[in-house]
């Protein structure tokens, strides 16, 4: 065996912890890094997750805010009632967008929804809750199946288009309960006008005339042009705070009523910037009303 020379020698203490050193060193800014990286993955993952959520609920609430509707149409034996309640962080509406999965089931196409904020029992951010009620009774705003559309929502806003005032309002409220009542006082009042004018359209523009006095203009039964939401969705950090904004039309804007035979020009909505129709507000078709009224006092042809 050969022995090492006087010239050969091993690593001191000082070589082995100096290189120890700086593996430590090195293995640390590795490990920096590293977490670093995995850090960055899950916090763009968790981003992704966040816009995926509100894509998926602002998605779902622009289609059934698109078909929302009221209707002055009720059966005689049932009391139901149609409304668009909206207020600045709560949205409770009719529409025609109810999937109806159980066969055989009481339900129709129809129904109730309602989007609103809710703490949950062990704290932390609010939830966006979606209620439906799948059948329409005299009392909209309560029961129904709630259904969890996203979480950790700082907030959420609502805002709908007036079309005469072409601006944004807080609230929106219309409430149609009491359609069939009406209609019958307003076809009797109708059959009085006719028996003293003699003229059947002069008496059916009197009574609609009349009965839009009394609620302050047509445009109390209308539903608005467009609504906006806007939602802020919390993220691990406070300065990542995630807003989106998005607007819908409503397609119906009158309320339906199978008594009177609409025209399609009575629902066209040229002024809606979202919308493919011409159109006509609730001015415009007040003055056109008007109009009508003024010629047949005349004894002239509308």
């Amino acid at each position: 065996m050969r022995r090492p020379g006087r010239g050969e020698r091993g690593f001191t203490l000082v070589e082995v912890m100096v290189a120890a050193a700086l593996l430590a060193m090195m293995g640390a800014i590795l490990g920096t890094s590293i977490s670093s990286v995995l850090g960055a993955i899950t916090e763009n993952r968790e981003i992704q997750d966040r816009y995926h959520a509100a894509r998926v609920a602002l998605g779902r609430m622009q289609r059934e805010i698109a078909m929302a509707y009221l209707s002055k149409h009720q059966s005689e034996q049932r009391s139901t009632k149609t409304v668009f309640i909206g207020k600045g962080n709560r949205l409770t509406f009719t529409y025609m967008g109810h999937r109806r999965i159980a066969r055989g089931g009481i339900e129709s196409d129809q129904g109730v929804i309602e989007y609103y904020l809710e703490r949950q029992s062990g704290g932390g951010l609010p939830v966006l809750v979606r209620r439906e009620k799948v059948i329409i009774d005299d009392m909209p705003e309560k029961e129904g199946r709630r259904q969890v559309l996203a979480e950790g929502v700082r907030k959420l806003t609502f805002e709908y288009w007036d079309m005469d005032k072409e601006s944004w309002r807080s609230d929106w409220k219309v409430e149609i309960d009491r359609a069939a009542q009406e209609q019958r006082q307003k076809e009797q009042a109708a059959a009085q006008a006719s028996g003293m004018t003699g003229n059947t359209d002069l008496a059916n523009v009197m009574v609609n005339a009349a009965s839009r006095k009394a609620k302050h203009g047509p445009d109390e039964e209308w539903l608005p042009g467009r609504v906006r939401i806007v939602m802020v969705l919390a993220t691990g950090s406070d300065e990542l705070d995630l807003t989106f904004e998005t607007q819908t039309r409503v397609r119906i804007m009158r309320p339906l009523n199978f008594r009177k035979p609409y025209t399609a020009k009575d629902y066209q909505n040229t002024l809606n910037p979202l919308s493919p129709m011409s159109g006509i507000t609730p001015n415009s078709f007040a003055a056109e009303q008007a109009k009508q009224q003024q010629l047949l006092g005349n004894g002239a042809n509308p």
